[in-house]
């Protein structure tokens, strides 16, 4: 039983971030969304607007289709803000831009769509549909690399915090004393 506990750890330790590569934005394919086309700003920078302009396809506009837009803002020491539902403003119906201002020191902006169909008893669908995109901003930390053009010197050389991985032994340690306290009271 303790093999197998131990064993669920390490691998969900393991895959939580093996998908996503440091600094490479994670982007929708157009042609799988309610969208004709999605610009957004492409490098976010501390303290400024992470600007999106979505423009919905011309049957997602026939059909009455709406949609949220949610972001969520990630910080270099691995630290997410709940996501947020932004604000969205449009003049024609067909063409929608958002900003939400980005918090210091963050390493990315998660996004995703949650759209409605009305037209079909208001059924629901997520893009991506699950997770989010992610858009990297000019200084970033992942798995214990800095990257971006925009660190300060001092950012980049400074020694990584080992805290993380000091929480995860620590939750193992626990996670082993409770096991042998359940295995030896049977």
């Amino acid at each position: 039983m303790l093999v197998s506990i131990l064993l669920s750890i390490a691998l969900l330790n393991t895959s939580a971030a093996a998908d996503v590569e440091g600094g490479v934005n994670v982007e929708p394919v157009i042609e799988d969304t309610i969208f004709d086309e999605i610009t957004h700003t492409e490098t976010t920078t501390d303290l400024e607007d992470w600007e999106i302009t979505l423009t919905l396809s011309d049957e997602a506009y026939n059909n009455n289709t709406t949609f949220e837009l949610t972001t969520q803002m990630c910080n270099n020491d691995g630290v997410c803000l709940a996501p947020t539902v932004a604000d969205i403003f449009t003049d024609d119906g067909t063409i929608f831009t958002s900003a939400v201002t980005t918090i210091e020191d963050h390493s990315y902006v998660n996004w995703r769509v949650k759209a409605t169909y009305p037209d079909d008893d208001n059924s629901t669908e997520k893009f991506p549909e699950s997770g989010f995109y992610k858009t990297w901003s000019d200084c970033w930390l992942h798995d214990g690399e800095w990257g971006g053009n925009g660190c300060p010197e001092d950012a980049k050389s400074d020694e990584e915090d080992d805290s993380l991985p000091a929480l995860g032994f620590a939750i193992t340690a626990g996670v082993v004393l409770i096991a042998a306290a359940v295995t030896r009271f049977e």
